[in-house]
């Protein structure tokens, strides 16, 4: 009897039943009808604003904001150019007098190249070094510094990628794939200059440990007059050297490029890219705009070499562009090694620019394994007689103005030195 006096008690206060917390209608209607819903009137249209109630104040709509634009990423507020003892826009002359890469001082002699040597561990766990760099400035760049942890106590991913998230910022790319039974993970900075890279790997079970630090420098756009330069022998193409010059006083520019990205450069005849690799040399002339066209660059000569199906599987090693004639204008020297000769080279060539067409001065193919040294008026080639290299064939080029060309002046054979006393 209590309990149905309660619910009498509820329905007469209007107060919905214990455990009913969304009650349907009561059965009255209400004294107000709900306003009808905006609507557009045809797709496209913009909504209408609902009628209001009579007597009161219509109120302005909001006007309709844009969205906001989403930020360009800032860039790092330090740059990715550094790790530890090793910084990437060192000149090529200072780093090799770092100390702790002096067993890579005798390959940073060369104008561009490339290098691996080891290091002492401590303090940043750094067991070895692969670096690239060219003669794009008067003091060589740099272009990328592969940095090799030592895998006995190379550092958690966890633990670095936090150490230089704090200095570089949150990565632009993050990569993991899965080769066999290991997980390999990529994380990488940058900015207009630079591109770091952390290469970690581990077990599919493990947590993983870093195994590279990749410092790289990013080929800069092109300005100026060389802004219309657009040189595109190959897929992949990256421009190593552009050079402005001049002959008869009309623009001109030597354009050196490969396949390889700088970090394929640092890791050198261990990547798998190495034997594919292509390189292109190329003279052009920038031509004065007319009634028809407007200013434009135009190849005047270009040499492509290597790649998987070319003939020619040499590559670019040297580009040297220097008065070599004694005439005040600049001349261009080519070397190119054939894939077993190292730093050597299979084939040099000088040309220049005469009346606007470019002009041969050197063409030496099929050497072996030789040197060249460059000096005013004169081209000397050095090959080596057989694999045990008991004495070399030194010819002398010297420059003739009346043929306007170099023409062998001398050779002779020089024997090898004998070894110092303490290797007898």
């Amino acid at each position: 009897m209590n309990g149905l006096a309660l619910i009498v008690a509820f329905a007469l206060a209007g107060v919905p039943a214990p455990g009913r917390r969304d009650p349907g209608p009561q059965g009255t209607t209400s004294r107000i009808d709900p306003a009808p819903q905006p609507g557009p009137l045809h797709p496209g249209a913009p909504a209408q604003p609902a009628p209001g109630r009579p007597g009161s104040v219509q109120q302005p709509a909001a006007p309709r904001t844009a969205p906001a634009p989403v930020p360009a990423p800032q860039p790092p507020a330090v740059p990715p150019r550094r790790y530890g003892r090793f910084d990437l826009d060192l000149t090529k002359d200072q780093l090799s007098r770092l100390p702790d890469l002096r067993e890579c001082a005798d390959a940073l002699r060369a104008p561009s190249g490339h290098a691996e040597c080891a290091v002492p561990r401590d303090p940043d766990r750094i067991v070895r070094v692969q670096a690239a760099w060219e003669d794009s400035r008067p003091a060589g760049e740099v272009v990328a510094l592969r940095l090799l942890f030592d895998p006995a106590v190379a550092p958690a991913l966890t633990d670095l990628e936090w150490q230089l998230t704090r200095g570089w910022g949150a990565p632009v790319l993050e990569q993991l794939r899965r080769e066999k039974d290991q997980k390999i993970l990529t994380l990488q900075w940058e900015d207009p200059e630079h591109r770091a890279t952390l290469e970690a790997q581990g077990a599919l079970t493990q947590p993983s440990r870093a195994v590279a630090i990749v410092l790289e420098r990013r080929q800069p756009p092109l300005s100026g007059e060389l802004l219309g330069l657009h040189p595109r022998p190959f897929p992949g193409f990256r421009i190593k050297v552009v050079r402005r010059m001049e002959w008869d006083g009309r623009p001109y520019a030597v354009v050196w490029g490969t396949s390889l990205t700088p970090l394929q450069e640092a890791i050198g005849e261990a990547g798998a890219a190495w034997a594919s690799q292509r390189s292109y040399i190329g003279l052009w002339k920038l031509e004065p705009s007319s009634a028809q066209r407007p200013r434009r660059w135009r190849a005047l000569w270009e040499r492509a070499a290597g790649g998987d199906d070319d003939d020619d599987s040499q590559r670019v090693t040297r580009v040297e562009t220097r008065d070599l004639t004694g005439d005040g204008a600049p001349d261009v020297e080519v070397e190119l090694s054939c894939p077993t000769c190292g730093r050597a080279a299979s084939e040099v060539l000088v040309k220049t620019v005469r009346a606007g067409k470019p002009v041969d001065l050197l063409a030496k193919r099929d050497l072996f394994r030789a040197q060249v040294e460059l000096s005013p008026g004169t081209v000397r080639i050095r090959e080596p007689e057989g694999e045990d290299e008991e004495g070399s064939t030194v010819s002398t080029y010297a420059y003739d103005r009346g043929k306007g060309a170099f023409v062998l002046a001398r050779e002779e054979r020089v024997a090898r030195p004998p070894p110092p006393l303490e290797e007898r």
